[in-house]
């Protein structure tokens, strides 16, 4: 038996743009997790990081290099690393304990009645 598909015109919900081409961020030789980099087409000397696939920023080749070792850090350190690692480490280090975040409360002077 046969089957018979009826071609169904409409606008789908789903598409799929691109091809893109994303790169590694690396800085002293370890990639950087959760950021991946693109170049712009439209303006040369100008990267776009794209950090964990939801937040982008573009700037120029400089503005990376002065912000992406701080990231780096702030990215091993929010996953337990003391901080990215340089370009001597061999293995990466062993993730150690750290202080979790602590609600602050404001304390103001007391009103007088």
């Amino acid at each position: 038996m046969a089957h018979e598909y009826a071609h169904v015109e409409q606008d789908f919900r789903v598409t799929f743009p691109g091809p893109f081409q994303q790169h590694d961020v690396v800085v002293d030789g370890w990639s950087v997790p959760f950021v991946k980099a693109s170049f712009r087409s439209d303006a040369e000397d100008h990267v776009r990081l794209i950090l964990d696939d939801r937040i982008g920023l573009d700037l120029t080749s400089a503005e990376a290099e002065k912000l992406m070792p701080f990231l780096a850090d702030a990215i091993s350190i929010a996953l337990g690393y003391g901080a990215h690692p340089s370009k001597e480490s061999e293995t990466l280090p062993e993730r150690t304990p750290h202080m979790g975040p602590r609600r602050v409360v404001r304390v103001g002077p007391e009103l007088a009645g």
